[in-house]
């Protein structure tokens, strides 16, 4: 029970799809009791036609759902229920009539084979199919109109007007429940669609604004939230600061353990600096090995925070055939002033970071 309540709650909110599986095994089931109770009926008025065949599709639909559905053959599962379904109206509504209500049957078999068929994996032809069956499906039901029009069907009279108006008033409860069932189906397709396009786009954002290596943002992303904070900051005049860091001697690195090692160094330093700041920064690699970090507060928060990040990595190592490599890293500090642009803060905050290269490294200059 409760792995049917959970398996529930994803079909609904749309993190699961509907399995083939269960929309056909649900369609072979619900016609086979359709077929059951119209054996019933029809046994009971001596109907033996109706009767025999009824039976004879229920063991059908029955064999079926145990068979094609573990092959899923649900191409011609779609196929068979369309094409037997629509025999099976007009074959009723000859022999008994139209007022039984047999031929309300197609009306719902219309969208029914559009969505099964939509749905389905394994139609190459997912219009055409269900637009050729639905006008098959209109000629049928006008051309047994007619002769109904014109012939009197084979049983007459053989149950009360009341009887019949209940089993009309059956076969409409039947096939409005169809439509909404299926209806039903439909709106929880689209509800996954829509979830599975939400979670693609938001894949694709990811990967466009983020460096594949160090998973900070990259360059142009970086510069959308510079722009953000400027326009903040000359509307209601929140501070900013820019901290621009570069890791020391890296081409070093590279030449003495391989770039292999320099990609798990730019890892090392990324994890290292998200660790330390707040959901309200912002962090990107700037290009090669500098680091460029959006603080939102005073240029004394920023400066207290780039101290920690530069003890923090100056400790970090990482370990590359049994040899333990460590880095220090230098950052330039500038806080924005009112009529600056971007570019110009971040030259300032390079300044700085050069003053803290010529002048030993491993520092923060603001």
């Amino acid at each position: 029970m409760h792995n049917l309540t959970h398996k529930l709650k994803h079909y609904l909110d749309g993190s699961r799809q509907l399995e083939d599986t269960f929309k056909y095994s649900t369609v072979l089931y619900a016609v086979a009791f359709i077929h059951l109770i119209i054996t019933i009926v029809f046994l009971h008025y001596n109907i033996f036609p109706m009767y025999l065949y009824n039976i004879l599709i229920f063991g059908v639909y029955l064999y079926m759902a145990g068979v094609y559905i573990k092959k899923k053959a649900y191409r011609a599962i779609y196929l068979f229920s369309i094409s037997e379904i629509l025999f099976h109206s007009v074959y009723a509504t000859l022999l008994v009539g139209w007022e039984w209500g047999f031929m309300i049957y197609t009306i719902a078999l219309v969208s029914v084979s559009f969505y099964m068929a939509f749905t389905l994996s394994q139609f190459r032809r997912k219009i055409l199919t269900p637009f050729i069956s639905g006008i098959i499906i209109l000629l049928c039901f006008i051309g047994t109109k007619l002769i109904c029009v014109r012939h009197l069907p084979y049983y007459r009279d053989f149950a009360p007007s009341g009887a019949v108006g209940i089993y009309y008033c059956f076969n409409s409860f039947v096939c409005f429940v169809m439509l909404i069932l299926f209806s039903f189906f439909f709106v929880l397709e689209i509800r996954h669609t829509q979830l599975h396009l939400e979670q693609e786009k938001e894949t694709l954002d990811a990967i466009a604004s983020h460096d594949p290596l160090t998973q900070l943002l990259n360059r142009r992303s970086m510069e959308i939230h510079l722009h953000k904070a400027m326009e903040q900051a000359k509307k209601i005049g929140t501070q900013f600061c820019v901290i621009l860091g570069d890791i020391d001697d890296f081409k070093k690195v590279n030449d003495t353990y391989g770039h292999e090692c320099g990609d798990k160094i730019l890892i090392l330093v990324a994890d290292t600096i998200r660790s330390h700041i707040r959901p309200e920064d912002c962090i990107c690699r700037w290009g090669g090995e500098e680091i460029l970090l959006l603080i939102n507060g005073t240029e004394t928060v920023a400066t207290a925070l780039a101290e920690k990040i530069r003890a923090s990595i100056e400790q970090a190592c990482v370990t590359e055939e049994g040899t333990e490599v460590s880095v220090t890293m230098t950052f330039g500090v500038a806080s924005y002033i009112p009529g600056f642009k971007i570019n110009k803060l971040i030259q300032l905050a390079d300044n700085n970071l050069y003053i803290g290269k010529n002048n030993g490294k491993n520092q923060v200059v603001s």
